[in-house]
């Protein structure tokens, strides 16, 4: 089997990092449905950060002291890329 160079679109084709390749879903709209590690980002261009999806009560939040948008999920305009897989 070959080794495969995955390039980060955001970086000018510069290799994506290991937890970059670990989402293999694009850049979205659509809002996470379920718990877990997202990428997430303002809008193209953007910085982009990995966030923690958690459940609160009934519903999914973000509850994160670095990050400015924290609060319910349907309440966060941006884009997700996600759920990251872990580690093997």
């Amino acid at each position: 089997m070959r080794n495969k160079t995955y390039t980060n679109p955001d970086s000018g084709g510069k290799p994506a990092t290991s937890l970059e390749i670990t989402c293999h879903a694009g850049w979205t709209t659509k809002k996470p449905v379920v718990p877990g590690l997202y990428w997430f980002r303002r809008s193209p261009g953007m910085t982009k950060c990995i966030v923690e999806v958690e459940m609160d009560d009934d519903s999914l939040a973000i509850d994160d002291a670095n990050f400015d948008h924290s609060g319910a999920v349907e309440r966060i305009d941006g884009e997700w890329a996600g759920p990251l897989d872990p580690p093997a």
